[in-house]
């Protein structure tokens, strides 16, 4: 069959992957390059260029990820495995909380405080009770509904745990309290183990870049569109016409589209049989972040000792994540800056994501397209597609794809039957 992707990012490329050599597969990606959040920036520093990744960057090596780890393994691409120490920052009392206060060989002295100790041993005990939650895979709990059950400190809930939470997303407070608690809690209970230590956390050397070249290169039949805007989607036959910015057009057999959800509605509006799909796409809200990469240490704790690979950022309106990687000499940060009036000094680069509001209702429509997908040969890819919002649940969605189109590929057993 002749299939058509829409989109160049984790579920795109994995589709077209997954579906090489089976079919006849063109690939269209609006943007120049590909890799949607997987977005690897080049910056100069002192003279040193260095690849810091400005969207999805972090990953554990456990089961969280573990097709995204399998389809690494089948591309040969290497990883790099270190602590994800984490810090929560007071910016209008300059006081903050390291987790845990000695981190190879440094020490946060104030997180060793009797009161910040007792502050861990309660984030600790929070956390033993996340993974029974998440067997429940209750998406309609809300974090607030969820915080409320626990009957939390409202010092604890308020100054340590809803600002390390939100940080994450760098949305406003009420409307993330809002948000689908199984899917704000998730990467917590997966991730952490029953001590004080810091969950391990992986990257790729040299950026995601590597495992996107890696992706497009091992692409044997795929014809490869950059900078071809797909804008419009009709009925030929019992297929599609497929139409692009620079005016062209081809029919295909079957049509993916691995772009967000917004963009798929836009896409299928109008389109015959696709009535009830376009009404459940249109059940997603989205938001924007704008993340800086730089050099400004303001954006970190006060206190370098307490500096740690995840930095939430709160003023007692807003949180914000600020990253850094400790094994590099340069202090060079990625904050999400979303809510700040000024840019950081120096500025390396900046980048705007658009994100879905993961709600009790996101879960909700995404369940319903689940059922939908595949009908009159057209297939949704995507993150909002399966599960919680992660990397790992952009790759399952392309899986679901290669099943229904390509079951025999090697390369899907390679995906969900490891050696």
């Amino acid at each position: 069959m002749s299939i058509a992707v829409v989109g160049g990012g984790a579920a795109g490329l994995t589709s077209a992957w997954l579906l090489d050599g089976h079919h006849d597969v063109t690939l269209f990606e609006r943007d120049s390059r590909l890799g949607g959040h997987a977005d690897t920036r080049t910056v100069e520093v002192d003279g040193q260029h260095i690849q810091v990744d400005a969207g999805f960057q972090f990953f554990s090596p456990g089961p969280a990820y573990a097709t995204f780890n399998r389809l690494l393994d089948a591309l040969g691409v290497a990883r790099e495995s270190y602590p994800a120490t984490i810090t929560v920052a007071d910016t209008t009392s300059g006081r903050s909380l390291a987790m845990p206060p000695i981190r190879g060989g440094r020490i946060a002295w104030p997180s060793l405080a009797p009161a910040s100790l007792g502050t861990l041993l309660r984030f600790r005990r929070f956390l033993t009770g996340i993974p029974p939650f998440l067997a429940r895979r209750d998406t309609s709990i809300t974090v607030a509904e969820y915080l409320e059950q626990c009957r939390l400190p409202k010092s604890f809930a308020d100054d340590v745990l809803v600002p390390l939470l939100l940080s994450f997303w760098c949305v406003e407070r009420d409307e993330f309290l809002g948000f689908a608690a199984y899917n704000a809690l998730y990467y917590l209970g997966v991730n952490a183990d029953g001590g004080l230590r810091s969950p391990v956390q992986s990257e790729i050397p040299g950026g995601l870049r590597v495992y996107v070249d890696a992706l497009v290169a091992s692409l044997e039949r795929t014809r490869v569109r950059t900078d071809a805007a797909v804008t419009r989607l009709s009925r030929a036959g019992e297929g599609f016409l497929v139409e692009t910015s620079d005016g062209a057009h081809e029919e295909f057999d079957r049509v993916v589209l691995a772009c967000n959800a917004r963009l798929a509605g836009e896409l299928i509006d109008g389109v015959p049989g696709l009535e009830h799909m376009r009404e459940h796409l249109g059940r997603f809200r989205t938001f924007e972040t704008r993340i800086a990469i730089h050099g400004d240490r303001r954006l970190m704790p006060r206190d370098e000792a307490s500096w740690s690979v995840v930095n939430a950022r709160w003023d007692g309106t807003h949180s914000s994540l600020s990253a850094w990687n400790p094994r590099r000499d340069e202090p060079v940060f990625k904050s999400w800056i979303t809510h700040d009036d000024e840019l950081p000094e120096p500025l390396f680069a900046l980048a705007t994501y658009e994100h879905g509001c993961i709600t009790p209702e996101y879960f909700d429509a995404q369940a319903t397209l689940k059922g939908l997908n595949g009908q009159h040969g057209l297939w949704l890819a995507g993150l909002y597609m399966h599960d919680v919002d992660s990397h790992e649940s952009a790759i399952r969605s392309a899986v679901t794809v290669a099943y229904a189109l390509a079951p025999d590929s090697p390369r899907l057993r390679a995906l969900v039957h490891p050696r």
